[in-house]
Parts: C-alpha cells; sequence; structure tokens
C-alpha cells in the first residue's frame, strides 16, 4: 500500500474520498495500475472507525498497552482484563475530544461503536489498529470468544452498588434505544399502511364511478 494512504486515513473524514481519488489518479499516471485499483477500492471510514484512526495516531501509547492488554488477556496473565478494560474507557473518553474537535456530536451510539471497535480490533486486527487503516465499525464477539477461552472463571460476588448502578443504567439506556428503534419502526408501517389505504379508497371511488357509468350505459341502452 502507497505510504500516501497514511495521510488519506489521518485526513479529516470529509476529505476522504476526495484525497482518495487524487492519490488513485496519480498512481495510475506512474503506471502502477494494482496499487491505484488498490486505492480507488478504500471505503470512505464509518465515523467510529475514523476515531478510532485517529487516536491510533494521536494516542499511539495508549492503543500500543491496549494491545499488549489483549495479548495480555488471550495469555491468561493476571490483571490483563482489568487494565484492557481500563485502557479502552480511557480511549473512548479521549473519542469524545476527537468528536468534539471535528464537529461532531459524540453521540452514545457514536461512542459505543468507537469502544466495540477498539475491543474487536485488539484482539484481531491489531496491526491494522496501529496503523490507524479501519474502514468499518467492528463487532467485539471474536474477543468475547478469545477472552472466554483462556479467563479462569471467578467466584460470584454481589457486584458493588455504583457497579450495580452504572449497569442498570446502561441497560435502561439500551432499552430505550430498542424502544424509540422499534417506535420508527411502526411508524415507518403506519405510513406505508396509510398510504396504501388511501390509494384503495381512490381505486374504489374510482371503481364506483366507472360501475355508475356502466349502469348509465346500460340503462339508455335498454331504453333504446
Amino acid at each position: 500500500m502507497p505510504s500516501d494512504v497514511d495521510g488519506l486515513f489521518g485526513a479529516p473524514l470529509e476529505e476522504f474520498v476526495a484525497r482518495r481519488d487524487v492519490i488513485a489518479k496519480a498512481l495510475r499516471k506512474q503506471g502502477r495500475k494494482e496499487e491505484a485499483d488498490e486505492v480507488a477500492g478504500l471505503r470512505k471510514p464509518a465515523v467510529a472507525a475514523w476515531v478510532v484512526n485517529t487516536l491510533a495516531r494521536d494516542e499511539r501509547g495508549k492503543i500500543r498497552a491496549l494491545i499488549r492488554a489483549a495479548a495480555g488477556v488471550k495469555a491468561g496473565r493476571k490483571g490483563a482484563d482489568a487494565a484492557f478494560r481500563e485502557t479502552v474507557d480511557g480511549l473512548t473518553q479521549s473519542a469524545r475530544a476527537v468528536l468534539e474537535a471535528a464537529g461532531k456530536r459524540p453521540t452514545d451510539a457514536v461512542l459505543r461503536d468507537v469502544a466495540t471497535t477498539l475491543r474487536a480490533a485488539a484482539a484481531a486486527d491489531s496491526e491494522l489498529l496501529a496503523a490507524g487503516r479501519l474502514e468499518t465499525v467492528l463487532e467485539p464477539s471474536g474477543f468475547e470468544a478469545m477472552a472466554g477461552a483462556t479467563l479462569r472463571p471467578r467466584p460470584a460476588r454481589p457486584a458493588p452498588k455504583k457497579v450495580r448502578q452504572s449497569a442498570c443504567v446502561s441497560e435502561a439506556r439500551e432499552a430505550v434505544d430498542a424502544a424509540v428503534a422499534e417506535a420508527r419502526r411502526l411508524r415507518r408501517l403506519a405510513g406505508e399502511s396509510e398510504r396504501e389505504a388511501a390509494r384503495a379508497a381512490r381505486a374504489a371511488t374510482l371503481a364506483e364511478e366507472q360501475l355508475a357509468k356502466a349502469e348509465r350505459a346500460l340503462a339508455d341502452a335498454r331504453r333504446s
């Protein structure tokens, strides 16, 4: 991959497509068709992926620490899981500043995507994460499977009050998000149903008019 691509992924998100096309065009002029095609095929990163790429450049030390912690979790090292969670939390807080500096709203949805992408990339795509060249939001399922296979189960014990409260708040937010999504879906279906009903009503009116016209024509025919 050409070195110019590093600058491409480090540029403002709104400039990605234009810069990508310029690089691809320059490579074609140089006769480097395969590289040009590779660059042209790069997708504009999702917002959360772009934030993670920015963190990979601005917070290199923390990203390296995250990758080390992920490796520690995989190896079953004591304290690695706590270090992993703490590093993800710290980088997610930094993500808020990245978004605000770029004039974008640090919504809960975007910050959640940043956190899941950090977790998944540290476990499965550490080289791409370190290079800051992610294109899409990644799911943490792969890491969860890895962690579940290496960590020993701990005896169950009551969670601290603050932890329980935090979990309740998180669950409540997820429930609200799910309810909002369902309400939007139902409103969309209702709108479609209303439009179908209106079309059916117009068709019925037209049919009634045509029937009345046919009946008048029949009556005229019988009189004559």
